[in-house]
């Protein structure tokens, strides 16, 4: 891990990108391993959820559950940076506005609707929504950047994904129906992190990834935070088993993000974010 964060880090030199992070064995290695990650906050966030007694009409404590994991998380990857290279982890002002654009979507507004969709829908179901943030990540990707063009393979592989994704919600059982508070929300949420990551992909030269990441983590877990608290939330801590999951959901999506921000560095969007199906 040690290694690849100061590979992640090094600047593009000459025009040429760290061979290490552009090497397909080591991004699928890399990617999956975020998505197993991000896998395991579904069922993780429901159990918060259990622990720390939130409510299903809750909303403003759900929010602060939310911005809590996210805002410790953003400064669990600044403390790392700052440790390694404390004037790249600075944010000046002209860093404030694209990095809080992109705070805004990939964490503000895709957890605020993923957190509240998940009181009205499955973990499993909302696994599988995940999809789309794949498919919308590489139709955007083409659209914003002409290096990562369309193609028949894409285009076709995003057709089947969808109708996977249409066949599953209206096939009744147990996963099936659609619900617009629920998976009409999960999947605004991933639509929303999609843009996240072709905003991250845009804003990514002659900045550092640890610099980026950590800090549209804390922006978006702060507003969220004051926005739950603005509301009327709370959030009581019942037993050290809440401080452990909190804990267990900071320190994974710290990592995951740090590590995918650096890969989106470094690759076309659409190569990454297609990984994402394997959530």
């Amino acid at each position: 891990m040690k290694n690849f964060i100061e590979s992640g880090v090094l600047r593009v030199e000459s025009g040429v990108k760290n061979k290490f992070l552009t090497n397909t064995f080591f991004v699928s290695g890399i990617s999956l391993f975020c998505t197993i990650l991000w896998g395991t906050a579904f069922p993780a966030i429901k159990i918060g959820y259990q622990l720390f007694d939130i409510q299903a009409n809750d909303t403003p404590s759900i929010l602060i559950f939310a911005g809590a994991r996210f805002a410790l998380a953003g400064l669990l990857i600044l403390t790392i940076g700052f440790i390694r290279q404390p004037k790249e982890m600075l944010i000046h002002k002209k860093d404030i506005f694209p990095i809080g654009i992109l705070g805004f979507f990939q964490t503000f507004m895709q957890y605020l609707l993923l957190y509240i969709g998940l009181l009205n829908v499955s973990g499993t179901k909302s696994s599988l929504l995940t999809s789309v943030a794949a498919f919308g990540s590489v139709i955007l990707s083409a659209v914003f950047f002409q290096s990562d063009k369309l193609t028949f393979k894409k285009i076709f592989g995003c057709l089947v994904g969808i109708s996977g994704i249409v066949v599953i919600t209206f096939s009744g059982g147990d996963i099936g129906g659609f619900s617009l508070i629920g998976d009409g929300l999960v999947i605004l949420s991933n639509l929303s992190g999609a843009l996240g990551n072709v905003i991250s992909k845009k804003i990514s030269p002659d900045r550092n990834p640890l610099q980026i990441s950590g800090w549209q983590l804390t922006f978006g877990g702060s507003a969220l935070i004051i926005t739950g608290f603005a509301f009327g939330g709370k959030l009581f801590f019942h037993n050290i088993q809440c401080v452990l999951i909190l804990l267990y959901l900071a320190s994974m999506a710290g990592i995951a993000f740090m590590l995918w921000t650096m890969l989106l560095f470094h690759n076309p969007v659409s190569r990454v974010a297609v990984f994402n199906l394997f959530i």
